[in-house]
């Protein structure tokens, strides 16, 4: 199969044909619109989710700068504890939420884990010191932990494999969204007076408020599958359904290979493609967690830290945008991450070496645009490179696991006692842009080497049954990665 696409062509895995997705010019048409109608309704659906998950991330380092680590006795790395308490609940959750939802269906586990991660929210509002935080946030991390990968997860099921990469980069582009908006929202509800909270407990309150009303606002608009959506035609949920069949995914309808588990968790492709996701999201949390905090190191009053930390995240924003179309103007998807990890080690270079107010904001937006940027390309790649349910389920539980234990060692990266040029913090950035690089050139070199192998030792699969060709996924022989 070859590396470059186009949405107008399929390749058949159970043959050796490149074959149109309908059978005529009006059919390809309805196809086409199909795609408009998903991305109109299933990505703004789980876009919006994502802000909201984004914005209550974020939410915790835009309370510390209106007063929280003081009025609930914080001091020392108490933050930083309260910062990483949702991590190993997150990391630990993420797989048994991924294969949850394959069960249950997106509809129901992704709209009830919104509802219950907006209610922790909320509850941190009433949260008076740093163990009750601790504990909202276990309960938190435990929450949204099916929530990234089963958006992933869900668009590998109602798109081709050429079409992921830059619907995830759109999906992705959520937490840059959330960090344009949340800062400046955050200034604004910190100047409500109302006695009852505290200026910081009103951020918790009402933003955790609109999340969960939105999640039993997506039980309505989501749907399992393309066949039983509101938004599609029948005419248009057979071409759907017909297109995903010749694209080898079947609809997501094909149970989880439980056999075929255990190969793929020893898949090292899948594992170093996951690692860019966890350089990635050095620069990503500092962004949501950490900015307004950096800023307002700098001299700024909390609600100019807040509202300026839409600066960085307009970048952050633009990056993610972009990076949907750096494997076709690089050419692949490696040289794409070797782009962003430049800007990474750019950012983080300049924000060691100056003291200039200026310049390390500017640092701090060229950080997000390149961290951003990985986080599209990255799990695009990944995702890319699946050839069934089983290791999609896999590959995108593993890509958020890494991806979360980064934004995990991020949370202690920003100390107290290192304000204001925060030396380690960004020096871990620099580190992250580096490794990177290394990873992305693993995954390059491991993706050659298994398309040259099934290049010169072509196996005969024509024995096989439907099914049992559909369970090959990755392994069957016309299978190719995309570089």
């Amino acid at each position: 199969m070859s590396d470059k696409h186009s949405e107008d062509i399929v390749y058949n895995v159970a043959s050796k044909e490149l074959i149109l997705p309908a059978d005529n010019a009006d059919d390809d048409k309805e196809l086409q619109r199909a795609f408009r109608k998903l991305d109109a309704t299933l990505l703004v659906v789980l876009i919006l989710c994502s802000v909201l998950n984004s914005m209550d991330r974020a939410n915790l380092g835009l309370s510390k700068v209106a007063g929280l680590e003081n009025d609930t006795g914080m001091s020392g790395g108490d933050f930083n504890v309260v910062v990483s308490a949702m991590y190993p609940t997150y990391l630990l959750f993420m797989l048994p939420s991924n294969l949850v939802l394959r069960k249950v269906g997106a509809r129901f586990w992704l709209s009830l884990i919104t509802i219950i991660w907006g209610i922790i929210n909320m509850s941190m509002a009433f949260a008076k010191n740093k163990t009750d935080f601790i504990i909202c946030r276990l309960f938190l991390g435990a929450a949204e932990s099916g929530a990234s990968p089963g958006a992933t997860m869900l668009i590998t099921l109602w798109y081709p494999r050429n079409m992921v990469t830059s619907r995830i980069s759109i999906f992705f582009s959520s937490f840059a969204i959330g960090a344009v908006i949340g800062g400046p929202i955050a200034s604004g509800i910190i100047k409500i007076t109302n006695p009852r909270f505290k200026s910081w407990e009103w951020i918790f309150f009402i933003e955790g408020l609109t999340t969960a009303s939105y999640g039993l606002v997506m039980f309505f608009l989501l749907s399992d599958y393309p066949e039983k959506s509101w938004m599609l035609n029948s005419k248009e949920k057979a071409l759907l359904k017909r297109r995903m069949e010749q694209d080898q995914a079947e609809g997501g309808h094909r149970a989880v290979n439980k056999k075929r588990i255990w190969r793929h968790v020893r898949d090292p492709l899948i594992y170093a493609q996951a690692l860019i996701l966890y350089c990635a999201n050095y620069g990503l949390n500092t962004i949501l967690t950490f900015s307004a905090i950096i800023v307002n190191s700098l001299g700024y009053s909390a609600s100019a830290s807040q509202a300026m930390q839409a600066a960085p995240g307009i970048c952050g924003f633009i990056g993610i945008l972009l990076s949907r179309y750096y494997p076709k103007w690089f050419g692949c998807h490696y040289a794409g991450c070797m782009f962003v990890s430049a800007w990474i080690i750019a950012g983080s270079t300049i924000l060691l070496a100056t003291v200039n107010n200026g310049a390390r904001i500017f640092a701090l937006c060229l950080l997000s645009f390149g961290s951003f940027g990985a986080v599209g390309i990255g799990p695009g790649w990944l995702m890319s490179n699946v050839g069934g349910p089983t290791r999609a389920a896999i590959s995108g539980a593993i890509n958020i696991m890494l991806g979360g234990l980064g934004a995990l060692c991020t949370s202690y990266i920003y100390r107290n006692q290192d304000a204001p040029r925060y030396m380690f913090g960004h020096g871990m950035n620099l580190f992250a842009g580096l490794l990177m690089i290394v990873v992305s050139t693993i995954s390059y070199v491991i993706i050659l080497s298994r398309n040259k192998i099934k290049d010169t030792n072509i196996i005969n699969a024509s024995h096989l049954r439907h099914s049992e060709i559909l369970d090959l996924e990755n392994d069957h022989p016309d299978f190719r990665y995309i570089v």
